[in-house]
């Protein structure tokens, strides 16, 4: 998408096809501009925490350890 034509995409069809120009808005129609809805993460269970500590954090620099995959106590 460009600056000189903001409703066309350029793309192809496949592997080794020519690139097709593909209209993905009408001209006439304004789209407003909306921020997105924050979602709030949920957290993770402490079946995932658990192997997240076990399995990913002998992995991590020292300095990240903590932050990444803390002993799974500290998010409950």
């Amino acid at each position: 998408m460009t600056t000189e034509e903001p409703c066309v995409v350029t793309m192809r069809t496949g592997v080794g096809c020519p690139e097709v120009k593909v209209t993905v808005a009408m001209y006439d129609v304004h789209i407003p501009y909306q921020r997105p809805q924050i979602i709030e993460a949920k957290g993770l269970i402490r079946n995932r925490q658990e192997y997240l500590y076990k399995v990913f954090r002998p992995y991590l620099s020292d300095a990240n350890k903590d932050v990444t995959c803390p002993f799974p106590e500290t998010y409950l």
